[in-house]
């Protein structure tokens, strides 16, 4: 089933789809290729797949028209974003519907990347966003972690149950989110 979530895109199969921070394996779906690098850490140094129309920018600044697009799809990338307010309210200018997936909170906590600027779950159809001021808050109970129960969950326990680690969240017309801390 998380291999095959690539393949589910709720729209009209002539709906215009973009997607953002699409990197080295976009969804089968999306028309419209955007990311912010040609080459890049970030996503592991994969080359950036360019197999349909494909721009370079930030999400943040999106370079499209208004309602340009009927979804957008934002998988693993919103977390990347030091300015989550505008990055979400950019998707929801240039499209009327979208997916936005994310790793949970507790997973960011316990299993941080340097990358990822956000901890991102959902409660009540709401993304609840903290920024984080460090790339790891618990240094100690990352270690803890990684000694002991790193190759469990990662290796067992998430292969068999990859939706409770990630957000999946749907939306349409308006992306419903808090951040708790702006000020980070």
């Amino acid at each position: 089933a998380w291999s095959l979530r690539r393949f589910h895109v709720p729209v009209d199969a002539n709906a215009l789809v973009l997607e953002v921070g699409s990197g080295g394996n976009p969804y089968p779906r999306a028309n419209v290729l955007l990311d912010a690098y040609e080459s890049t850490r970030e996503r592991h140094w994969a080359p950036l797949a360019s197999d349909r129309p494909t721009v370079l920018g930030f999400v943040e600044n999106l370079p499209f028209r208004d309602g340009a697009f009927d979804f957008v799809i934002a998988a693993h990338v919103l977390e990347h974003s030091t300015q989550p307010e505008r990055f979400l309210s950019e998707l929801q200018r240039v499209a009327r519907a979208g997916y936005i997936e994310v790793p949970d909170a507790f997973l960011e906590r316990v299993n941080p990347y340097r990358d990822h600027r956000l901890e991102i779950t959902c409660r009540d159809q709401t993304l609840v966003i903290r920024k984080k001021s460090a790339w790891w808050h618990e240094p100690e109970v990352v270690e803890l972690y990684e000694d002991r129960v790193k190759p469990l969950i990662t290796g067992e326990l998430m292969p068999r149950h990859p939706f409770e680690f990630h957000v999946r969240y749907y939306w349409n017309n308006q992306i419903s989110f808090q951040v708790l801390n702006p000020e980070v």
